[in-house]
């Protein structure tokens, strides 16, 4: 079978999850292409119920392989709880999901500006699930967020000194909270670097690899089309 694309043609929830789920097994592998937490869908599988929102739900079938590519924001924290999840219900994940060392993160304090943002346009706001999404999105066509593979920099601690002071301005600016010492967010970026190093590959590659070997990839979207900046109901994007 050719390569499929599932996209949503509303606000993303179409029940996305539910095809990807219900046609999985004619394809060889699922790919994640873009989005963050603030996706998800629930999935019943035998007699169990699995709420994932970054993990493809291809993953719970232990045959298929699972990435997650480059045009994903990931959260850290939000998907090492979803893979321990998985685990806890007896899903093993390591060596057959993988996730680009290209995508961007998630950083704590992007939670924190989606927030203050949010809450400065007063009726304004646009109503986000204020988990960052936005701003680590906004960081990454800035030129200034972090990568995957920038956890292993050694230029890591200056960069996030140098962000973090941009960052504490505008919270201050609207009234929110300080943020951490940049060296305690340092510590948890190597942490991270660690537990994500099973993970890692060069995606590109490695779709080209499995298109090449013959292999079908159903790719999975998140959200929808009227969320798309170009295309949906801008600004409630």
């Amino acid at each position: 079978m050719a390569n499929v694309v599932i996209i949503g043609m509303q606000w993303g929830d179409e029940g996305k999850g539910k095809i990807v789920d219900l046609i999985c097994p004619a394809f060889d592998a699922v790919v994640r292409y873009q989005g963050g937490h603030n996706a998800g869908h629930t999935v019943r599988f035998g007699d169990e119920h699995f709420s994932l929102h970054l993990v493809p739900s291809g993953i719970l079938r232990p045959e298929m392989q699972c990435a997650l590519g480059n045009g994903l924001v990931i959260d850290p924290e939000a998907f090492f709880s979803e893979l321990e999840k998985l685990e806890e219900a007896g899903v093993e994940a390591r060596g057959r999901l993988f996730i680009s060392n290209r995508a961007h993160l998630v950083m704590p304090f992007h939670p924190m500006l989606d927030q203050a943002r949010e809450k400065a346009r007063g009726g304004d706001a646009i109503g986000t699930t204020s988990r960052g999404i936005g701003p680590a999105y906004e960081a990454k066509a800035s030129r200034y967020g972090f990568r995957l593979c920038d956890l292993s920099s050694p230029a890591l601690a200056d960069r996030l000194r140098s962000q973090l002071a941009r960052v504490e301005a505008e919270l201050a600016s609207l009234g929110a909270s300080h943020l951490e010492h940049p060296e305690r967010l340092a510590d948890r970026c190597r942490g991270w670097k660690d537990r994500f190093a099973p993970f890692l590959k060069d995606t590109e590659w490695l779709f080209h690899r499995w298109i090449a070997d013959g292999k079908s990839l159903l790719l999975e979207g998140a959200q929808g089309t009227l969320l798309d900046l170009d295309h949906g109901t801008f600004p409630f994007v």
